[in-house]
């Protein structure tokens, strides 16, 4: 009865990991949608993001989640390549907004594909010109849409090897 407790404790924890085979499903249909699917599920199982304590006060940051995405995805079958734009400069504002870009053979052909990502949710909601405040922000990632980006992974490469 233990063993039951512990194996059912304990395989939710092992699903949380990205899908290999679905990922790969979806470069070998030759359907971007099916990307586009994959990527919105992958940020939605690791929307919380990373705790972070800088010794005065704690804080949540998004930069591993992306890191860990585009670094599970290098290692896939049939991309060539995989970057997010961590070396843009961007406003200081809140929300922010980050892309995820992905350059593989998909169909014989090859696709470049961006995901933008919207790093926190604001609790209003608009009416017209009315804005209620339904329930508190959260700091949390949100899937806003994907878009064909010809040059995105080389050109974010360029931006990071010019800062250093």
């Amino acid at each position: 009865m233990k063993a039951l407790f512990l194996i059912g404790m304990l395989l939710p924890a092992s699903l949380w990991a990205q899908d290999a085979t679905t990922f790969r499903k979806a470069i070998e249909s030759g359907k971007v949608e099916r990307l586009d699917r994959w990527m919105k599920r992958t940020i939605h199982d690791q929307r919380k993001g990373h705790l972070v304590n800088n010794g005065s006060s704690t804080y949540i940051a998004h930069q591993a989640t992306y890191d860990t995405i585009v670094a599970f995805v290098r290692q896939q079958p049939g991309v060539i390549d995989a970057g997010w734009d961590r070396c843009v400069a961007k406003a200081a504002i809140w929300p922010g907004h980050s892309v995820v870009g992905i350059k593989c053979q998909m169909g014989g052909r090859t696709v470049e594909r961006c995901w933008r990502v919207q790093e926190g949710r604001l609790g209003t909601i608009r009416i017209g010109s009315w804005r209620p405040r339904i329930r508190k922000p959260q700091e949390e990632l949100r899937y806003t849409g994907a878009r064909e980006c010809t040059g995105f992974v080389a050109e974010q490469r360029k931006q990071c090897e010019a800062m250093e």
